[in-house]
């Protein structure tokens, strides 16, 4: 009697030995790619957020960020802080990256909503490796003149 034989099976390829990993692998860089489009999203909106936008038109006419970042001015992608509104009411508390052909630096801005409108409270401009802060609100008080 002969010894009763195996069936041979086709040899699986690359894929079919590595589905799993194969699986999991895109899995991740699915999540990966979903997590990094809600980053870009939050960034996008905060960025083009009307105070963002105050504060960026405010800085792009101020002598100081010019005379230190040249023109033209761009606005970073990477905007932080949070804002929260409510109706016509609302604050915002927020840092911008911002760049020019001589230099790099950011905005600090805190900004508030009343009755719909946007009003900055402070706005300063940090030089990018630099402890120095310019206040880009700061009005000018006219000299007492004596009498």
């Amino acid at each position: 009697m002969y010894p009763q034989s195996q069936p041979i099976e086709p040899e699986r390829s690359w894929m079919g030995r590595h589905l799993a990993a194969v699986i999991s692998i895109a899995a991740v860089a699915a999540l990966v790619a979903f997590l990094a489009a809600i980053l870009y999203w939050v960034f996008t909106i905060m960025g083009n957020s009307d105070p963002a936008r105050l504060a960026f038109d405010t800085a792009s006419a101020s002598p100081v960020v010019i005379g230190r970042l040249g023109t033209p001015l761009k606005k970073g992608l990477l905007v932080s802080g949070r804002i929260e509104v409510t109706g016509p009411a609302g604050s915002a508390e927020i840092s911008i990256p911002i760049s020019g052909p001589r230099g790099e630096g950011a905005l600090y801005v805190s900004a508030r909503k009343t009755a719909g409108l946007w009003q900055l409270d402070l706005l300063q401009f940090g030089p990018k490796d630099s402890e120095e802060r310019f206040d880009l609100l700061q009005k000018k008080v006219p000299p007492l003149t004596s009498q």
